[in-house]
């Protein structure tokens, strides 16, 4: 399951909003609060087991290392624009590229360390990625240079089918100068997106790594396991573990974008339970907390309240080859099915705080890299919108009664996740809409509980009828998303399949339409257009999670949701911390 898209247990990012513009490190900040006091932000947070960027595996561990270590890029809110920007961090600038957009090359600043005053400089950096495409080490995260960004020979050289470095399109020229040749060209925000908030591109204290091998051949180490292993290149330090209890992370006034971070101190408390980060919040121990559940209910009128939106569209997929059942290969009854779809019910009575989703791209991704567009806000998006959030019983009456002259009486099973009492409530609400709507002699809609693990097994290998699921991804290029939907796509789980599709893919992520902004767009239109033709699922609910935040905290965008940077919390004015 690791290697899926996101798949589904989403976690919960950016883009450049004047064109060519970055920002020198002198940034225009709203003054603290006139009060004197420490400027110390609390949060619950879950358990990390490493801070090793090369080889993590989960949301919690990223956090943290959005803090610690450092990266080429950063990004940022940015009040002029009410939007999001990219900063240089360790660069000075944006990369530059060359005419094709294979070559693209980062300048370093002069005077950059680690925390203990070790030099940071290309040399790092080159040093970095050839120990994060070693294949004896086998790193996890290695794929950030072969799927997000395809550095030439990076993939061969980390399978071991290349040995010699030289191959690899990483190369620092000088202390100051790193180069970065591709297979095929990018989009300047990809490249962006890999290279900020830490993780598997910011670089590693080489020195420090080599001493934590645990044995002599070099394939197992404790680099990132505690705090004497665990360097800082960003703009906190990390100055207290506790493992599985507490974190704090103290500023680094030297960072070079240290005036974009309002909190001098950080601290973490690891908290699984959710019904303890909720009481933690509401005894004004902790500065936020996300709302689930009946503590919904109890704050949804609440001022303070704010969502954060997501990229997963949940859907009801359909298996539309299915051999024993000929109905689900008819697109008549998977319209009608679409076209029947109670979206405002599932969001309204069930996830209260969902938004109703007719559509296949999420509205949270972005489509247009200089202005800030959403994808959903695009012309050409709303185009293929359907209407009334897609609900139409008229239509989608007449689309089963096609299907019923052609199959008579469909028994149809809908599985649903066995730990999920929200998912088993809207397979209840759609038995009840879909037989109620289309008549119990028409269809018959048998509910079943799977776990979920067997659920998307059973989805792979097209052993189902019905049974929902869902994709995340990145806000940024919602192109390279809809690689999930191409035909040799490795953890697929709907059938749908189109050389058309693939081809459009295939153009718009790493052929001739990269670089033509609106020909690329109307491609993205296409292919969402395409899925709705074919129907290989029936999209319902887009998720949103929502925040309550206390009142020291001042959001810098309002409580806007801003694509890329959420809230801007960590630029947000802090009241100072109330002391006896």
């Amino acid at each position: 399951m690791k290697k899926r898209y996101s798949l589904l247990l989403i976690v919960l990012t950016v883009i450049l909003v004047a064109a060519g513009c970055v920002n020198d490190v002198e940034v225009a900040v709203d003054p603290d609060p006139v009060d004197e006091g420490p400027r110390i932000f609390r949060k619950t947070a879950s358990r990390v087991t490493t801070l090793n960027q090369q080889i993590y595996e989960t949301t919690a561990e990223s956090s943290v290392m959005r803090f610690i270590y450092g990266n080429l890029l950063e990004r940022f809110y940015d009040e002029a624009t009410d939007n999001y920007k990219f900063v240089g961090f360790h660069a000075t600038d944006l990369p530059t590229r060359n005419d094709d957009g294979t070559v693209w090359t980062f300048t370093l600043r002069d005077g950059l360390s680690w925390d203990d005053g070790t030099v940071i400089d290309a040399y790092t950096y080159e040093e970095s990625y050839k120990t994060l495409l070693d294949p004896k080490l086998a790193n996890y995260r290695a794929n950030v240079f072969f799927d997000d960004v395809t550095v030439k020979g990076a993939e061969a050289y980390w399978k071991g089918e290349i040995t010699d470095w030289s191959e690899v399109g990483v190369k620092a020229l000088d202390a100051n100068t790193l180069e970065f040749t591709l297979e095929f060209p990018c989009p300047k925000i990809d490249l962006m997106v890999a290279f900020t908030r830490g993780g598997p591109t910011s670089p590693i204290k080489m020195d420090l790594f080599e001493s934590c091998f645990l044995d002599e051949e070099k394939t197992e180490n404790n680099y990132g396991t505690s705090l004497e292993t665990t360097p800082s290149s960003g703009a906190y330090k990390l100055v207290e573990w506790t493992r599985d209890q507490f974190r704090k992370y103290e500023k680094r006034e030297d960072s070079p974008v240290a005036a974009y971070y309002v909190p001098t101190t950080i601290e973490e408390r690891v908290v699984e339970d959710r019904s303890a980060r909720m009481q933690l919040f509401e005894n004004g121990d902790t500065d936020y907390c996300s709302i689930t559940g009946p503590d919904y209910d109890k704050y949804q009128e609440d001022p303070r309240l704010v969502f954060w939106e997501s990229t997963t569209v949940w859907s009801m997929f359909i298996n539309m080859t299915s051999e024993e059942k000929a109905f689900l290969r008819d697109v008549n009854f998977r319209k009608a099915l679409y076209y029947a779809m109670p979206r405002d019910i599932i969001t309204g009575n069930i996830y209260q705080t969902a938004i109703p989703a007719a559509y296949i791209v999420s509205s949270a991704k972005i489509a247009d890299a200089d202005t800030g567009l959403r994808y959903r806000d695009s012309e050409v998006a709303k185009a293929v919108t359907p209407q009334n959030n897609g609900y139409n019983l008229q239509l989608a009456q007449d689309y089963m009664q096609e299907a019923f002259a052609v199959h008579g009486k469909m028994v149809v099973q809908l599985d649903y996740f066995d730990t999920s009492d929200n998912l088993k409530r809207v397979g209840e609400l759609l038995e009840q809409e879909y037989e109620k709507a289309f008549g119990t002699d028409v269809i018959d809609v048998v509910l079943q509980a799977v776990p979920w693990q067997t659920s998307y097994e059973n989805m792979e290998n097209g052993t189902y009828d019905i049974a929902f699921g869902g994709w995340s991804g990145g806000e940024f290029n919602p192109w390279s998303g809809m690689v999930v939907y191409t035909s040799d796509y490795a953890s697929k789980i709907d059938q749908f399949k189109s050389e058309e599709f693939d081809d459009l893919y295939d153009r718009a992520v790493k052929g001739d339409l990269i670089f033509k902004t609106e020909e690329r767009l109307q491609a993205l239109a296409e292919m969402e257009q395409m899925l709705f033709d074919a129907v290989p699922f029936v999209p319902f609910m887009q998720t949103r999670t929502p925040y309550l935040f206390s009142d020291r905290v001042h959001l810098i965008t309002g409580g806007k949701y801003v694509s890329g940077v959420g809230f801007g919390i960590y630029q947000s004015k802090l009241d100072p911390l109330a002391t006896e």
